[in-house]
C-alpha cells in the first residue's frame, strides 16, 4: 500500500501543498473545519471509501472531495481490485454530498496533466508500441512506470498471449523483464512464462524435432508439410547451428506462424505444447537454479549436492585422508554438502572415479553423466541435457 494514501495520513501537508498548486480547491473545501477534515475522531468504518484499512474518509463534503483527489493521484499504486472497490464507494459519497460538479472539474484537469505527462514518456515505458509505417501513427500500450504497472503488463500478456504473434510476445516480454528488474517488480509466477516468451532458455533438440514432426503430421498442404520436415531435419542433423539463441527465437517465430496457418494457435495441450514451451523449455533462471544444486565431477558424473550429506564421514576419511575429511566436515560426524562440492568438483579424474565408487557404495547415484572432461561447469549441450529432465 502506498504511503500517505489519504489526506489524513498526510500529516506534514507535503502532498496537500503539491495538490493545491496544481488544482483549484472548491470553496467548501477551503472553508471547511480543518480539524474535522484532517483530524477526524471516532469515525464509523462505513464512512471510509476503503473501510478495510480505514482510508479515504467521506464523513463530509470536504473530506470526500479530498479523498477522491488523493486516491486518484495514487490510483496506479493500488491493486486493480482495490481500485474498483474504493472508486465505487467514493462515487457513492460524491453523489451523497452532491459535489459531482466539483469532482468532475478536478478530473478534467487531472486528465490534462496525465495526457501531457504520458506524451513525454519514452517508448521504453510501454510494453507494446505499434507504428504504422505509412502514416507514422504510433500506438503505445501497457504503460510501465512503476512496479504495479509492470506486474499488470505481465498479467495481461499471460492472459492474452494468443492474441499476439511470438515475435510481438518476444518484444513485449523482454521489455517487461527489463522494467521488472529496474523497479524490483514482483512478477512472481509469471517469471518462467516471461522468460520463455523472451527466448531466455535452452532445449532438448530431440524434443524440438518431435514437435516439428507432429506439426508436419497435422499440416494438410503438401508444400507446408515438406517445409516443416526439412526444418526438423536441419535441427536433427545440425543442432549446434540451428539452436543458437538467435536461431531459436527465429524458430519459435516460424513455428508460431505454422500454428496460425494450420489453426493450432490457442488450442495447445500437454500433447500439443506451445512452441516456446519446447524451444525454451529450461529457462535460464530455472537452469541456473538447477545447476546451482548440482556438482559435476571430472569423471563425467553429475550429482545433487544435497546427496553428499548421505556419505559417512568415516568412509570419506578412510579413502581421502584426515585432512580432506576435516575440510568437508559439518559438526562432529557429518559431511557438509557445499564444502564437499567445492572439493570434489576439482578432483583429478582418478580421484573422481574413486569418489564415484564411494557414492555408489553409499547408495547414491548420479543424476546424469556427461562426457568426461577436465573442463569444469556446464556447456550449452549440458544445459540441453538438463532441459530433457524437466
Amino acid at each position: 500500500m502506498p504511503p500517505l494514501s489519504d489526506h489524513v495520513s498526510d500529516v506534514n501537508g507535503e502532498e496537500l501543498s503539491r495538490l493545491s498548486k496544481l488544482y483549484e480547491f472548491p470553496d467548501f473545501v477551503k472553508k471547511a473545519n480543518m480539524d474535522q477534515v484532517f483530524r477526524p475522531n471516532d469515525l464509523a468504518v462505513t464512512v471510509y471509501a476503503d473501510p478495510i484499512r480505514k482510508q479515504f474518509p467521506c464523513h463530509n463534503a470536504a473530506s470526500t472531495w479530498l479523498s477522491t483527489v488523493y486516491f486518484t493521484e495514487k490510483k496506479a499504486e493500488f491493486h486493480p481490485k482495490d481500485q474498483v472497490r474504493i472508486k465505487q464507494r467514493l462515487d457513492h459519497y460524491v453523489g451523497y454530498w452532491r459535489i459531482k460538479e466539483s469532482v468532475d472539474k478536478y478530473m478534467v484537469k487531472h486528465a490534462e496533466y496525465n495526457k501531457d505527462a504520458e506524451a513525454g514518456l519514452p517508448d521504453s515505458s510501454y510494453a507494446f508500441v505499434w507504428t504504422d509505417n505509412e502514416t507514422g501513427r504510433k500506438d503505445r500500450h501497457l504503460r510501465m512506470v512503476n512496479a504495479r504497472e509492470v506486474k499488470a503488463a505481465a498479467d495481461y500478456l499471460h492472459e492474452y498471449a494468443d492474441r499476439f504473434t511470438f515475435r510481438d510476445r518476444n518484444t513485449i516480454a523482454k521489455k517487461i523483464l527489463t522494467k521488472a528488474a529496474s523497479f524490483g517488480a514482483a512478477v512472481g509466477n509469471r517469471i518462467e512464462f516471461l522468460e520463455k516468451q523472451a527466448g531466455h532458455g535452452v532445449c532438448d533438440p530431440d524434443e524440438v524435432v518431435a514437435m516439428l514432426t507432429d506439426r508436419a503430421k497435422l499440416a494438410t498442404l503438401p508444400a507446408l508439410k515438406d517445409q516443416i520436415l526439412k526444418l526438423a531435419h536441419i535441427v536433427k542433423t545440425q543442432p549446434r547451428q540451428a539452436l543458437t539463441p538467435d536461431m531459436m527465437v527465429k524458430l519459435a517465430e516460424t513455428v508460431d506462424q505454422i500454428d496460425r496457418t494450420i489453426g493450432l494457435a490457442g488450442k495447445y495441450t500437454d500433447k500439443l505444447p506451445r512452441p516456446e514451451d519446447v524451444i525454451f523449455k529450461a529457462t535460464f533462471s530455472k537452469a541456473a537454479s538447477d545447476i546451482a544444486e548440482h556438482c559435476a565431477l571430472t569423471s563425467g558424473n553429475i550429482y545433487k549436492k544435497a546427496d553428499f550429506a548421505k556419505i559417512a564421514l568415516d568412509d570419506v576419511r578412510s579413502l581421502f585422508g584426515t585432512d580432506f575429511a576435516e575440510e568437508v566436515k559439518a559438526g562432529l560426524d557429518k559431511v557438509d554438502p557445499e564444502k564437499m562440492a567445492e572439493l570434489v568438483h576439482t578432483l583429478p579424474r582418478p580421484d573422481a572415479e574413486l569418489f564415484d565408487r564411494l557414492m555408489s557404495d553409499s547408495g547414491v547415484f548420479p543424476q546424469m553423466n556427461k562426457a568426461a572432461s577436465a573442463k569444469q561447469g556446464f556447456s550449452a549441450q549440458e544445459l540441453a541435457a538438463l532441459a530433457a529432465g524437466y
